[in-house]
């Protein structure tokens, strides 16, 4: 609401430009104080009867002034205040000019910092990128004393204690068929293996060890003395089903998940094979791969076990599940303890397809390979939480696919995780 007196034919209204600088607020107390002393015979603006309406419409005289408002009779005797106004119009202006000045400059250069800074990390992030990838694909040298200490076959431990002393004995007369038979056998680690299996107490499976897990199952006698064969797609189909009804018949809240929800096709880049030897089965390139490609990552059909007991549970039902042994120790030596980000230390991994076919460089004919070879023989590197695995040269249509175990897996941590 705007207050104003009816303009008299003597009095002559301000200008556009006038009225701007009047209606400013004065730009410090200091002026207003000056202001008030100068004019408190007269007084300048808003009359006393104007104030008082003012303020009765919540209108503050300090902040409202209209030269309008005076008499022309008045115009004389308010000569002595021109200098005033002009001051106030000039110092109001120069205020106003300093601080529209001072935040130009302000956001011009706040616009040139954040630019430099985004340049800045934009290129950190790229070139770190770059770095990490390119060091992925480059092998890494180890000295003799390291490469011993990572032999393959430690990813899965130690081995099983037969000098522990253990309170469950199987009598003679108990002894199932298979287990008496293998006793007598002459293969030293089936006979080994046989007498291992004699002191596990199957009531108390669930405190077994990785290692006890594995000879209870007779996995010795299971993978080396015939050729397991190549999951078939159907059964890993149907153990990922069993998987996710074992995750919801089970309170394992956090204990098991799987890795993401990606869906990765790997048969573009790798199919499986019986690879002969000690190695068993493997797998080979289905293309030429370039150096740098993607072969395989962690998918949704990486299975990540938090503890070692939910692990465990797993394949005792997945036995009673299939009925087949074989497939527990499948399971058992393609899964590996990895470290992982997060607040669990280690936690144990497995892929239910054929990604768990990866051979190491070091199996079959390479486990005495001169260390000097080993650029030769690892053509694929592994890296990070996520296992992304990239060809680590160019590969040929049909050639074996080497990696390092070292690159992922976590050596001699199945106790870590209560296994």
């Amino acid at each position: 609401m705007v207050l104003h007196s009816p303009i008299k034919k003597e009095e002559v209204p301000l200008s556009t430009s006038d009225l701007s600088y009047v209606l400013t607020p004065p730009p410090s107390l200091e002026l207003e104080a000056s202001l008030s002393s100068s004019s408190s015979d007269d007084g300048i603006g808003v009359p006393s009867t104007k104030k008082q309406n003012a303020s009765a419409n919540g209108i503050s005289s300090s902040s409202f002034r209209c030269e309008s408002d005076q008499p022309a009779s008045s115009k004389k005797k308010d000569e002595p205040h021109t200098k005033v106004h002009e001051d106030i119009k000039s110092v109001t202006k120069s205020w106003w000019g300093s601080m529209l000045n001072g935040y130009s400059v302000i956001c011009r250069l706040t616009i040139v910092l954040v630019v430099i800074l985004s340049w800045y990390y934009a290129h950190r992030i790229i070139a770190g990128s770059t770095e990490q990838h390119d060091e992925m694909l480059e092998y890494e040298e180890y000295d003799d004393e390291e490469v011993e200490d990572l032999a393959p076959w430690d990813i899965w431990g130690k081995g099983f204690d037969f000098d522990k002393q253990r309170d469950f004995w199987i009598a003679d007369e108990d002894l199932p068929h298979d287990l008496a038979a293998d006793l007598q056998s002459t293969n030293d680690d089936i006979k080994n293996e046989a007498l291992a299996r004699r002191q596990l107490d199957p009531s108390r499976w669930d405190t077994f060890g990785y290692w006890e897990i594995y000879h209870y199952y007779a996995c010795d006698k299971i993978l080396f003395s015939s050729p397991r064969p190549v999951w078939s797609e159907q059964l890993f189909r149907n153990v990922r089903d069993f998987y996710h009804a074992f995750v919801e018949n089970n309170d394992f809240p956090s204990s098991t998940y799987q890795a993401n929800d990606d869906v990765y096709d790997m048969s573009q880049n790798a199919i499986p094979y019986q690879s002969g030897g000690n190695k068993g089965r493997g797998l080979k390139a289905a293309r030429d791969i370039k150096r740098g490609d993607v072969i395989f990552k962690s998918s949704n059909n990486t299975i990540i076990f938090n503890d070692g007991h939910s692990f465990r549970k797993f394949l005792f039902e997945m036995n009673e599940r299939f009925a087949d042994p074989g497939m527990v120790c499948d399971i058992l030596v393609w899964a590996w303890v990895q470290d992982v980000a997060g607040e669990i230390p280690y936690a144990g991994v497995v892929d239910l397809d054929n990604g768990n076919l990866l051979n190491d460089f070091g199996l079959g004919d390479n486990l005495n390979a001169d260390l000097e070879s080993i650029k030769d023989y690892v053509n694929i590197r592994c890296r990070g939480a996520t296992l992304e695995c990239y060809a680590n040269k160019d590969i040929a249509e049909g050639d074996e696919l080497l990696g390092d175990y070292s690159d992922f897996v976590s050596y001699y941590s199945w106790t870590s995780m209560g296994l």
